[in-house]
């Protein structure tokens, strides 16, 4: 199994802007639509990945003052498409985790695909669903693999009236696996979409900033065709990355590492599944730290 890069390219070399990374590998295409991003971008972005670690059970326990009603149709369909035979499913998954999550009682409401803005004019949609607190912070994404590999599929997938031609599927299939990388939780996909959430976060922050302000750390959930396992992605997105994403063509001061934790939680028991993960998106095991809404997202 390819690993992806661990150390960071640019740690002792120049750091360049998002611009100068682009001219300085002219045969390669760098300022593409995530969906595309490769190796290359990730050792641009001096990105790697930690190994996936099961999450701390006593960081899963957010009791609940008042039960969610019991929703059988929701249960059934979370345990054909979650736990039944390793399906993928585009945005089947996605549409139930959003029902299990925003269950009444819920401090979560949701919303449809992320924005990746590069420059001031410039923007790339991420399709995926993506989790507020209450109508304000937003604090943590989900995408399944299928809906991943469906969108990638869309893009470089053989046109309906050339799809008899043999050397047009095969140069499409090239074209698929180039961009889809062996292992799924070190896609480049999923990289772009925890730098949008942070983007989103700390415009949400408003200005001025609070003084420990350094950045914000989002998370993600991403699903795949395991039945056993959920996972989730975070990172520490700096400001100086922000930065280099909205004024792509001013050099950095300096080229900070960005380093993806992953941690794997179980489905079952499922009963409690919905007060685990709450407990992990929301950084608490207290009710009465939900209001405390800057804690979330803020690291210094």
């Amino acid at each position: 199994m390819e690993r992806p890069p661990t150390s960071n390219p640019r740690a002792n070399a120049e750091a360049l802007s998002l611009y100068e990374s682009a001219r300085r590998q002219p045969r390669k295409r760098i300022l593409v639509e995530p969906l595309l991003w490769t190796r290359l971008h990730l050792e641009i972005l001096s990105c790697s990945f930690g190994d996936c670690r099961p999450a701390p059970p006593a960081m899963m326990q957010l009791p609940s003052p008042e039960e969610p009603r019991e929703d059988a149709c929701l249960r059934q369909d979370f345990e054909r498409y979650f736990l039944g035979p390793s399906i993928l499913c585009g945005t089947v998954k996605e549409t139930i985790m959003r029902g299990l999550l925003c269950l009444k009682p819920s401090p979560l409401s949701s919303c449809r695909d992320l924005y990746l803005h590069l420059g001031g004019n410039r923007s790339v949609i991420l399709p995926c669903t993506y989790y507020r607190l209450g109508d304000q912070i937003p604090l943590a994404a989900h995408v399944d693999l299928g809906r991943i590999l469906a969108l990638r599929r869309a893009r470089l997938g053989v046109p309906m009236l050339k799809r008899n031609s043999i050397a047009t599927n095969n140069l499409s299939k090239l074209k698929i696996r180039s961009v889809t990388p062996p292992e799924p939780l070190h896609d480049p996909y999923l990289v772009a979409l925890l730098i949008a959430l942070g983007q989103l976060q700390w415009m949400a922050l408003g200005r001025p900033k609070p003084q420990q302000a350094a950045g914000v750390t989002p998370k993600l959930l991403f699903s795949t065709a395991d039945c056993s396992y959920i996972y989730i992605l975070s990172a520490n997105i700096s400001s100086s990355l922000i930065n280099f994403f909205h004024h792509p063509a001013v050099k950095p001061a300096a080229a900070d590492p960005l380093t993806v934790r992953i941690s794997s939680v179980p489905y079952k028991p499922v009963d409690t599944l919905r007060g685990r993960l709450m407990a992990l998106l929301l950084s608490t095991t207290s009710i009465e730290e939900l209001d405390k809404a800057e804690n979330l997202i803020l690291y210094t």
